[in-house]
């Protein structure tokens, strides 16, 4: 793919990032994209539908056929992408956030090689919250073809620093560095490092979570399953401590690399199979030959009734990394009565805007499974970072917690109400929203201190800006006005955020 394509002047792309940032991120997301499709021979139909959403006016290869070595095209992908941001004046790592404290290139253990990135995180401090904050760790995807996986830190900490979050953004080192566990020991060696100097950055021991996409997915969720696993602990870096973690997102994750192939879209795939694959790579051998070694790096291998809770998302229009792979592990998760929500997104390829694209809400299929039962419903968790943080946070035990009090002034035919929102949890609220439904015939006619409209009997609250912000044990207040004949009873249940609130006189 001609990434000139990706510099061009773009109409369309990440929402929420200005034009150049924009740029940044497709030209990372497609560095990631181009990885893992090589060494397979490109298909031309594929290019079409990749660039469907931001076409511009560069041409693609006419050449479709050749294969090339993934570290070596992989090495001149990257050089070519610094070389034509460094022309640009673009620069790759996106701003902090305005709040936070950002601690880089830290060593988490001794370089491997020398000089090598794969042993340093960041670390973003928020300046708001309690502490000791709860952490959340970030790696993202390369097919393990790189040992810097920073870029994209500041987006993740942009969300979760506000509240009241650490963040810790972990580079691995690469498959051509090391091969499997190595990975894995890196990334226990920096969780054990963070655990061990918790105080140093005021972090909660016992409120580590862990996220990441694609082989960053496939990372988080062996940090999730194999807590205790001597065999996966290595000795890298800091040793006895404890490398466990207590919630997990991760987005489009491979699990079972022998059934990848027969699980590839009837458009086609990668041909997980190559010795080239990345899959093959990782482990260091053409997998259809070494099952072992195959079953060792499998998420699936570990998993138990005991293990943390996991929410992983998935397209079923994944080119690169089957949808049917998360299958495979919801169902060994509900087999072995852990712990888990699977969201399938009908459309979506393997990039987290397609994942996160408001246009499937209310269409993705949301599965959970919990002390070996199962419930399957369709647009009740869409995948925004809103309802991300609450699963984080109700896996960390946050007590994701509110009280409501409302209150009334009536007169003939109308009324006016009072809510007033308390953050009873222990972590600060950014950006909140209070829902309730009528019993009655109650019309909202106007409001005051928040953004408020109404469906049918369904209300929804939103903060009107200025009042967003709800530290621990703060509160918010705002009021509307509305019409109603006959019982004009106090609605039965208040939620922020998704969260049912108590609600007190």
């Amino acid at each position: 793919m001609h990434l000139l394509y990706f510099l061009a002047p773009c109409r369309c792309g990440l929402s929420g990032l200005c034009h150049s940032e924009k740029r940044v991120k497709k030209l990372l997301t497609i560095v990631t994209y181009v990885s893992y499709r090589l060494p397979a021979h490109i298909d031309g139909s594929r290019d079409s539908r990749a660039g469907r959403r931001c076409r511009g006016s560069g041409d693609h290869p006419t050449d479709r056929s050749r294969t090339m070595q993934v570290r070596i095209h992989m090495a001149a992908v990257v050089g070519m992408v610094m070389t034509m941001l460094a022309t640009l004046g673009v620069s790759v790592a996106l701003a902090p956030p305005a709040h936070a404290q950002v601690i880089s290139d830290i060593a988490y253990a001794p370089a491997q090689p020398a000089g090598s990135r794969g042993h340093l995180l960041d670390i973003y401090l928020p300046s708001t919250g309690m502490t000791p904050r709860p952490l959340l760790i970030w790696h993202s995807g390369s097919a393990w073809t790189s040992d810097d996986s920073k870029p994209l830190g500041a987006e993740i900490a942009a969300v979760f620093n506000p509240l009241g979050f650490a963040v810790a953004v972990v580079n691995v080192r690469s498959s051509a560095q090391a091969i499997f566990p190595a990975q894995v020991h890196d990334i226990k060696a920096a969780i054990r490092y963070l655990r061990a100097n918790a105080a140093t950055y005021q972090l909660d021991t016992n409120r580590f979570a862990m996220a990441g996409d694609s082989s960053g997915a496939w990372l988080t969720q062996m940090a999730v399953f194999s807590g205790g696993v001597t065999a996966l602990e290595g000795t890298v870096g800091t040793t006895g401590v404890s490398s466990a973690v207590h919630v997990g997102l991760a987005f489009y994750s491979p699990t079972d690399f022998l059934q990848m192939n027969s699980q590839n879209l009837p458009t086609g795939g990668l041909d997980h199979n190559s010795p080239a694959s990345p899959e093959s790579l990782l482990v260091g051998c053409p997998i259809q030959t070494c099952p072992a070694a195959v079953a060792a790096a499998n998420p699936m291998t570990y998993v138990d009734s005991g293990d943390p809770p996991l929410l992983f998302l998935h397209g079923q229009a994944d080119f690169l990394v089957p949808h049917g792979q998360s299958v495979l592990l919801f169902n060994r998760i509900k087999a072995q009565c852990g712990n888990a929500t699977f969201v399938s997104v009908p459309a979506a390829d393997h990039m987290m805007v397609q994942i996160m694209d408001p246009a499937q809400y209310g269409n993705e299929t949301v599965k959970t499974t919990a002390n070996c039962g199962e419930t399957v419903s369709t647009g009740t968790l869409n995948p925004s970072w809103a309802n991300f943080v609450t699963w984080v946070r109700s896996g960390l035990k946050l007590g994701n917690a509110c009280e409501v009090t409302y209150s009334t002034g009536t007169w003939t035919g109308a009324f006016n109400g009072g809510v007033v929102v308390k953050n009873t949890g222990t972590t600060p609220v950014q950006n909140w929203n209070v829902s309730w439904t009528w019993s009655g015939n109650q019309a909202i006619t106007s409001a005051w201190n928040a953004t408020v409209t109404q469906t049918g009997a369904q209300v929804t609250a939103k903060d009107a800006g200025h009042n967003s912000f709800i530290g621990a044990g703060s509160s918010q207040s705002f009021g509307f006005s509305a019409t109603a004949s006959g019982t004009n009873a106090i609605p039965a249940q208040f939620k922020m955020n998704n969260i049912v609130c108590t609600r007190v006189p």
